[in-house]
């Protein structure tokens, strides 16, 4: 909950950093496909339910739970009669196509024994956590701290993924009380999620230490980490790698500036082997003694991809040679990219081989605004080898590379721009060169026809809209192969979800495909305003969580049109075979 609200906070500056200019053409053209044929209850764009434009036009608010009371008067579960009775969260598939969601009562934080929610024969099954699968790991007395203990399932990768004998995976974060840092473990499951073994990670008592500060030799615990994820509809092939950031402070001229402006750090690798004995995590590869900040949300795009003898991995890179000015209160002046697109920090990719020991890597990508983490990168791979990368930005334009030859960073395609269309504003870290920008957080996913289908959030102007500078969309593009120009291009981006009030706008959007290829949205529209932040009378900030307020969206039909998945619909996309457990190369 600090990191939500420290962040609360900081957006309410956000207005000045994304300082930009109205363009001739507006943003309507982004929706023209909102009027396709679709089936009665789905959409190729949808409209939030509109909310005040002034804070004294909404009802008068004092509490959490009176702010809790009013956005579910204007929720999509009321507005579009949706009653999921899942956790709405962003699900991750097994063989059979049974979704897995993460159990939560719309908190942002869960117990740590909270588990999953899947469908068994037509019915919502709900898995916990025992408290004895810590049992080896931790004495008596912090075992049954555990059961107190709580994780954050919002800027955490909390999900569930599965490897392809059908073994299922998560991780947990505990909290400092049960040792001076963070520990981290991965969790196994060959039962669906009705047991679990842990494995130690890092920061536990068993744990050697596995990072250590290179000028005082002291242990360290990552701040942050992601794991390896499904990037198409094929499961992993082996069980999840981690990339780990230890921080290791302020770039010159940023050492006052928010967390997500010039902070760095090393990056590791760690793969993990399921070995006859169990989970066998292997010694941290160090990427790189550069990298900025990793992030999950908003966007979550894969960063790790795993091929035969090969991980790549994609990061944001911190530009140590950009050092700012600083303005009156001594926050750095961060410039905009001029038409020699500088200053930018670089996406960068790493190939590490597990049967070598080898480790290339190479600049790849220019993002803006220049050392800022919100340029968080993505990656996926194609049937023929191919990997497409996508360089983030905030408030900029995104940029893209493909390999020139299957699993190997050797070559690449000229970077291009994704998407120059004009959206109707234009924030000033957009590139001079190019039409359109104004593009944040990055989602990715690869479907089984090649086809890359992304979403993101883009600032727009539409007056028939928001008689406003700018509204925050949540935009949905699809880009594949042209077999005729031999080139990959990107279609026509258009926005999927207008927010519910002008400005800022987060989305804290995921994006995933199950088996069948029906891809999965979970976002929530939020916004550093009433009603999801204000002050009481007393001075008492009040700040509602994103997982209140979430929904998920699915579609059918490779993204033309989209709709909030009933049980019904997770229901009859199973496969109605009996639960078989798979034999692993452990057993």
């Amino acid at each position: 909950m600090k990191r939500y609200l420290a962040s609360v906070i900081l957006l309410v500056a956000f207005s000045v950093y994304f300082t930009g200019v109205f363009t001739e053409k507006g943003s309507t053209d982004l929706s023209s496909l909102s009027e396709a044929p679709s089936a009665s209850r789905s959409f190729a764009s949808f409209k939030l339910q509109p909310l005040p434009l002034k804070a004294q036009d909404f009802p008068k608010l004092t509490s959490t739970e009176e702010a809790h009371s009013y956005l579910a008067t204007v929720h999509e579960r009321v507005t579009q009669n949706w009653k999921p009775s899942y956790s709405v969260f962003i699900p991750y598939f097994d063989s059979l196509n049974r979704p897995y969601f993460r159990e939560h009562d719309r908190a942002q934080t869960v117990p740590i024994t909270n588990g999953f929610q899947t469908f068994q024969a037509g019915k919502l099954v709900t898995n916990s956590i025992s408290l004895s699968t810590f049992n080896d790991i931790y004495s008596a007395e912090l075992t049954q701290k555990v059961s107190g203990s709580s994780q954050d399932i919002l800027w955490d990768p909390k999900m569930a993924v599965f490897d392809q004998n059908d073994q299922m995976y998560t991780v947990t974060r505990m909290n400092k009380n049960l040792a001076d840092a963070p520990s981290y473990l991965m969790l196994q499951s060959k039962d669906y999620g009705v047991t679990w073994t842990a494995t130690p990670i890092v920061g536990t008592p068993t744990t050697a230490c596995v990072f250590k500060n290179i000028k005082t030799g002291a242990c360290q615990t990552p701040e942050l980490y992601d794991i390896e994820r499904p990037y198409s509809k094929e499961a992993l092939p082996t069980a999840p790698a981690f990339l780990h950031y230890v921080g290791s402070g302020k770039l010159p001229g940023y050492e006052k500036a928010p967390s997500w402006l010039g902070t760095y750090g090393r990056l590791y690798l760690q793969p993990v082997k399921d070995t006859p004995e169990g989970l066998k995590p292997e010694a941290p590869i160090l990427i790189s003694e550069m990298a900025q900040e990793i992030g999950y949300r908003s966007g979550g795009a894969p960063k790790i991809i795993h091929s035969g003898e090969k991980y790549f991995v994609v990061w944001l890179e911190a530009t140590p040679s950009y050092v700012p000015k600083m303005d009156q209160n001594g926050q750095p002046i961060v410039l905009a990219p001029d038409s020699s697109e500088n200053p930018f920090s670089a996406i960068w990719i790493a190939e590490y081989n597990t049967r070598t020991k080898i480790l290339a890597k190479q600049e790849l990508l220019k993002t803006w605004p220049v050392n800022d983490t919100h340029n968080q990168p993505g990656i996926v791979r194609a049937s023929d080898g191919t990997l497409h990368v996508i360089g983030g930005g905030h408030g900029s334009h995104f940029t893209y590379t493909y390999s020139l030859k299957p699993d190997s960073i050797a070559s690449w395609s000229q970077a291009v721009p994704m998407n120059t269309q004009d959206s109707g504003y234009k924030a000033r870290y957009s590139s001079p060169n190019w039409t359109g920008g104004s593009q944040t957080y990055i989602s990715m996913m690869i479907d089984s026809k090649d086809q890359i289908h992304t979403v993101y959030r883009q600032w727009a102007h539409d007056k028939s809209v928001f008689d406003f500078d700018y509204f925050g969309a949540l935009v949905y593009q699809k880009g594949s192969y042209d077999k005729k120009t031999k080139k990959f291009v990107w279609d026509v981006a258009r926005i999927l979800v207008y927010p519910n009030a002008s400005e800022y706008t987060h989305w804290y959007q995921l994006l995933n495909l199950d088996k069948q290829d029906h891809l999965y949205i979970e976002y929530s529209n939020s916004r550093p305003a009433v009603p999801y932040f204000f002050k009481t009378a007393d001075g008492k900030a009040i700040n509602v969580s994103p997982m209140l307020n979430n929904a998920l969206l699915r579609s059918d039909d490779e993204g033309f049109t989209w709709y909030f998945p009933s049980d019904q619909d997770f229901i009859q996309s199973a496969q109605d075979k009996p639960i078989r457990v798979p034999k692993t190369r452990a057993e």
